[in-house]
């Protein structure tokens, strides 16, 4: 069994936090996306013209995207085996319940 009850964070992530994340999922920004169901129309947009890809890919799906699970949404993409992130998405999305 378990020895703790993983939940996952509540609200919405703040800027500061997307920055760290950014750093952790790099070059498979596109990727999860993709997965986080940006299009890939507007993927190629932020290839074409953003400075920091990885970061205004986040900033665009938290500040569009209209779920009340951002944290759960964004731990399956991260999981989802094409983008392969398990460790990412257990830190950054997950609280630990005693």
């Amino acid at each position: 069994s378990l020895s703790h009850v993983v939940a996952f964070k509540d609200g919405k992530p703040k800027d500061r936090e997307l920055d760290e994340l950014a750093a952790k999922i790099g070059k498979m920004w596109n990727k999860l996306g993709l997965y986080l169901d940006i299009s890939q129309e507007v993927l190629d947009e932020i290839a074409v013209n953003a400075e920091d890809k990885p970061y205004r890919m986040l900033l665009r799906w938290r500040n569009e995207s209209t779920s009340t699970t951002l944290y759960e949404d964004l731990y399956d993409a991260l999981c989802h085996n094409r983008v392969g992130l398990d460790n990412v998405a257990k830190h950054f999305c997950c609280k630990e319940i005693r």
